[in-house]
């Protein structure tokens, strides 16, 4: 594998993705084509969050001399593609995940696998539950989450775990949550106790208590409060995945990566809406029940499942 040709094409899907014309069939067959390609891929969407969140001391060290001087634009990806590709990519994803830490305390980073979820044991009695393909960073009470997480966090006095998800910062005394920090926008629900989540994006903290949450949507740049039940919360962990008007693609995309097992989607069905809850671990087929609820045909290719609109 070329790994700065890898990356320059997670670059490529990543700035694709803000067109209407974008493939997203085209896209979930490049993440299925090799496990290197989804982890490019979320290393890059995590950088192009925090070129955004730091965008003004960035412009400040440096800026592209094709550009004017007082153009007030935001940094995104086209300005930094073709500057050294995959070096450039993992030295800045470095500098931006342990700038704003200081150095005394030992970094440590956690990752786990498509259809692995891993426990990391944090200091006094805390420990997540890393959700498949995700990564953690660990730096005293500073934790960076790329991906999906839930944690349990026995409350101690003086103690105030703060997790940065992307643009958002969630702050716990001592509760049970979790936290998806995700391509398509970053959410955060709380089953028990409480906690505060800022942004430069809000006006002001939010506070959760059990039984709310937090939408972040990046395409749109909304961000609103929501009901959820807490034993729902992370429901991923008991094998259920759940599902409100996504795209079939992305739905194809996540069973893929909590069950381990390739599915792919015919363009033509991609932006498919699904609504509903697909088990997975349960010796079910969850591809073979998503086109069972839908009505879709499906076909095994080269050890992947496809499903496709239903010929009549």
């Amino acid at each position: 594998m070329n790994v700065n040709r890898t990356y320059d094409e997670a670059a490529a899907w990543l700035v694709r993705q803000e067109d209407d014309a974008m493939d997203w069939g085209g896209f979930t067959a490049w993440l299925e084509a090799d496990p290197g390609h989804r982890a490019a891929y979320d290393e890059l969407a995590l950088i192009d969050q925090q070129i955004g969140t730091h965008a003004g001391q960035l412009s400040r060290m440096a800026a592209p001399s094709s550009l004017p001087a007082n153009d007030p634009a935001p940094v995104k990806w086209p300005r930094w593609a073709g500057f050294g590709g995959g070096a450039l990519a993992a030295g800045l994803a470095l500098t931006l995940m342990l700038q704003p830490w200081s150095h005394s305390v030992q970094v440590q980073q956690y990752r786990s696998l498509p259809g692995q979820t891993i426990e990391v044991a944090l200091r006094d009695g805390a420990h997540v539950v890393l959700a498949p393909a995700s990564r953690l960073a660990v730096q005293g009470e500073q934790i960076q989450l790329n991906g999906t997480g839930y944690f349990d966090v026995p409350h101690h006095p003086g103690r105030t775990l703060i997790i940065a998800a992307g643009e958002f910062r969630v702050t716990d005394i001592g509760t049970r949550f979790s936290v998806e920090n995700e391509s398509t926008g970053v959410n955060v629900e709380v089953g028990e106790g409480a906690v505060s989540v800022s942004s430069e994006k809000l006006a002001e903290p939010i506070s959760l208590s059990a039984g709310q949450g937090i939408r972040a949507v990046r395409s749109s740049g909304s961000v609103r409060v929501v009901k959820v039940d807490p034993k729902d919360v992370a429901s991923w962990r008991d094998g259920r995945l759940q599902f409100d008007q996504t795209p079939l693609v992305l739905v194809a995309s996540e069973i893929s990566r909590y069950s381990g097992k390739r599915i792919s989607v015919d363009p033509v069905i991609a932006k498919q809406p699904f609504s509903g809850v697909i088990a997975i671990n349960h010796g079910e087929e969850p591809a073979r029940t998503l086109a069972q609820i839908l009505s879709l045909d499906v076909k095994t290719v080269d050890g992947t499942t496809r499903l496709e609109p239903r010929h009549r």
